[in-house]
Order: structure tokens, then C-alpha cells, then sequence
């Protein structure tokens, strides 16, 4: 069970963070309704065709609207995370909004009654905490403008909060439908979501956008990463999957430095190491 629960939120927690990394050009291409729009066609075609199998369970057509309400509602997160990394560093917004898990668990917690052995919460409360140090200039407090729009961490926040109260909900939508179908409808409300957006800001459907190279590798890392996301929320431990597939700051932070020659400094790594090292002890049984 720990095995299983350590497997899926580690390919969660790796394929969000590249994903992360790569969407950034996209949205200075796109913006963020317009790269959420297409993205989400390219994440829903290849659902599609790996759901194939589980088509059956769209007999429970009460539980596949909600399914596909919680991706409407899970149109917000993104969004709001996608402002922020137009507007700030990937490796000051991620690390915030990373911060899901600590909802997650809370909500499991009290309404599933999701036990974690007392290391697990001390790996949790490490988790956060580095996410919450790594937005923070150590400089100088007054220069970090942490509530500012512009430092993009009110927006990072609001993803926090979005994707923290999503991944609880796809716990219902999971045991309803599968993890295959409930990963199809949560991006099919995503996009419908999205495609709302883009007409009400009037903005050109760009649709052949979806074929193009990182488009399609975007949103193959996309869809990766919510259905082992959503086999973990199955199958095993909530509170354990739900921490490690949304501690992907780690992988956003080395990624950016390479892609993007984001240069950490010495408290940002001291930072970085911190997270990995409550991510361990998250793992521990």
C-alpha cells in the first residue's frame, strides 16, 4: 500500500513539476485562458483514448456531472497559477502554491477520517513550511512585496487553496467512476471552463495549437501526472498521494535552472533541501 501510494504521488509529483517548467513559454505565446484552452484539448485527447476501456462507468451519469463540475471548479487553480508565473519567478509562485497538500490532508482527514502516522505530519509541516520560506526575500521583508498582485503570490495562493479543495473532491469523483473516467472529466470541465474564458474575453480559438510540439508534450506531462494522481486517491493512502503529487516545487525549482537559467541562491537551495528532506520523511511508514 505504501509502495503504491509512494509510486503514483512520485510520478505526480515529477510530471506536475516539468509541466510547470514547460508552460511558462506557452503562456507568454498564448496567454493563460488561450494556453489553458488548447493545452486542455491535448490533455483530453489523449484521456480519451486511454479511458477507453472504462467507458462503462459513464452509465453513472449523476456522478459524471459532477465529475465534470469539479473540473469547472478546477479551471480557477490553474488560472490563478498561471497569472502568477506570467507576473513572478516559476521558483517563488510554485513552492506557494505547492502548499495544496496541507488542504488536502485537512479535508481528509476530518470528512474521510485519512490516518497519518505522526512522522508523515512532521514531513508535512517540514513541506509546507519550506514552500512558505522559498516566497519569502530574506533580504529584506519590506522589499519581497509578498501581497502585492504584481509578486504573483496572491495568485499562487489562490491555486493553493483551489487545487488543495480539487484533489479532495476527485476523491468522491474516483470512487464513483474510476480513476480512467474521473481523470477524463475533471480536464473535460477544465476546457469547458477555459473555452467560456476565451470567448467572454473575445480572444481567436487556436485550436491547431494543440498539435504543436510542447503543446502536446505539456499536456502529455498534464495527464500523466492526474491519472496517477487519481489512481493514488483511489487505491491507497490520501493524505500520503495528495502530498506528494503536489510537492512538485522541488522539480520545478532544479528544472527552471536549467531551462530557464534561473540562478537559486544559497537560502533558496538550503530551501529546496528542506523540501526534499520533509518529503522523505513523508514517505515514511
Amino acid at each position: 500500500m505504501i509502495a503504491g501510494a509512494l509510486l503514483c504521488g512520485l510520478i505526480s509529483m515529477f510530471s506536475y513539476g516539468l509541466a510547470n517548467t514547460f508552460t511558462r513559454p506557452i503562456i507568454h505565446r498564448l496567454g493563460a485562458a488561450r494556453m489553458l484552452w488548447v493545452r486542455g484539448l491535448a490533455i483530453v485527447a489523449l484521456l480519451a483514448v486511454a479511458a477507453l476501456p472504462a467507458y462503462a462507468h459513464l452509465a453513472n451519469w449523476k456522478a459524471a456531472l459532477a465529475a465534470v463540475g469539479i473540473g469547472v471548479f478546477g479551471y480557477l487553480p490553474p488560472l490563478a497559477f498561471s497569472h502568477g508565473i506570467k507576473l513572478s519567478r516559476i521558483s517563488i509562485v510554485t513552492p506557494i502554491a505547492s502548499t495544496a497538500p496541507l488542504i488536502t490532508v485537512i479535508l481528509s482527514t476530518v470528512f474521510l477520517h485519512t490516518k497519518l502516522h505522526g512522522l508523515q505530519w512532521w514531513g508535512i509541516g517540514v513541506v509546507v513550511l519550506a514552500n512558505v520560506l522559498a516566497s519569502v526575500n530574506f533580504r529584506s521583508l519590506r522589499d519581497s512585496n509578498i501581497l502585492k498582485m504584481a509578486s504573483g503570490v496572491p495568485y499562487a495562493l489562490v491555486a493553493s487553496v483551489g487545487w488543495g479543495v480539487v484533489a479532495f473532491l476527485l476523491v468522491y469523483a474516483t470512487r464513483w467512476l474510476g480513476p480512467w473516467i474521473a481523470s477524463l472529466l475533471l480536464e473535460v470541465g477544465v476546457v469547458l471552463a477555459a473555452a467560456v474564458h476565451v470567448w467572454l474575453r473575445r480572444e481567436p480559438f487556436v485550436p491547431k495549437e494543440a498539435t504543436r510540439k510542447d503543446v502536446m508534450v505539456n499536456g502529455a506531462l498534464i495527464a500523466l501526472g492526474t491519472l496517477s494522481f487519481t489512481i493514488g486517491l483511489r487505491s491507497f493512502n490520501v493524505g500520503l498521494v495528495a502530498t506528494l503529487g503536489n510537492s512538485n516545487a522541488v522539480v520545478s525549482i532544479i528544472a527552471a535552472t536549467l531551462w530557464h537559467h534561473e540562478h537559486l541562491t544559497r537560502a533558496e537551495k538550503y530551501v529546496a533541501g528542506l523540501m526534499v528532506f520533509g518529503v522523505v520523511l513523508v514517505s515514511l511508514a
